[in-house]
């Protein structure tokens, strides 16, 4: 088999309504298979799923499991020579896959590639991204706190560094957000699965981070191009659950890569 897509999921019928219907090009694809993988949803992801896309293969989890260990569970059902990320929030489409597809078979030194990404705004998102750092990540917090005590940023330190993302031709860069990732098998099972000790984080980081440490390399397509509704997991409020783990995750990425 040639891909699998392998998308997960939380209370998303209401993104997935939209991606799934994008992805129908795949259904007739003798070459291709949907995997979904559901974090216990409880509300109607799995029985509309079930009821329009029955050749869609579901793996239902008994609990939110995060991230990483959903992904995971998709990945090793997966058939295809090409695995295809994406979160439930995104729209593709037949062209943007076959160009993402084109540009692996002629890259073998490619383990990894994503596309431009346009949100519901009609603008670029920033989908291709420097490695995280520790002073990057605490100039972000100082903005967040300033922004929220004072009703404005006051912090005025120096912005990463951030990569055209309106750029001519493909080029490398560190890491693409798991929104949309399409890797190549062969270099996955070379440098194992997502780190399952990252439930909402930097797992896409450190994904892309060991597949450069093996010798692949991660491009951006800025020639393809796909929708992100970007359904934002973390909460508005600063300790929440989803940005404790979010925090523990970055925690866990910098002892783990930061000597």
């Amino acid at each position: 088999m040639r891909l699998s897509a392998v998308i997960i999921g939380h209370n998303s019928w209401h993104y997935l309504e939209r991606n799934l219907a994008s992805l129908c090009f795949l259904l007739s694809d003798s070459q291709a298979e949907i995997i979904y993988v559901d974090n216990a949803s409880t509300d109607a992801t799995l029985r509309e799923i079930r009821r329009l896309y029955p050749q869609i293969t579901v793996l239902e989890n008994g609990r939110n499991a995060g991230i990483s260990i959903a992904r995971n569970r998709g990945i090793r059902a997966a058939s295809g020579e090409y695995v295809w990320l994406l979160d439930s929030d995104t729209e593709a489409s037949e062209t943007s896959l076959a160009a993402m597809l084109s540009f692996m078979d002629e890259h073998p030194e490619a383990g990894l590639c994503g596309c431009k990404m346009y949100g519901q705004d009609g603008r670029v998102q920033n989908s291709c991204r420097r490695f995280p750092t520790i002073g990057g990540k605490l100039q972000t917090a100082f903005r967040i706190l300033a922004r929220r005590l004072r009703g404005k940023a006051s912090f005025s330190g120096t912005q990463d560094k951030r990569y055209d993302v309106n750029a001519a031709r493909p080029f490398e860069v560190d890491y693409l957000i798991g929104a949309c990732q399409l890797f190549r098998r062969t270099a996955q099972e070379k440098i194992g699965l997502l780190d399952e000790h990252i439930f909402y984080g930097p797992e896409d980081a450190d994904f892309c981070l060991r597949m450069k440490q093996a010798g692949y390399k991660v491009f951006y397509l800025p020639h393809v191009s796909m929708l992100h509704a970007y359904q934002r997991a973390s909460s508005h409020r600063i300790f929440s659950k989803i940005n404790v783990h979010h925090l523990l995750g970055l925690t866990y990425y910098f002892l783990k890569h930061v000597r």
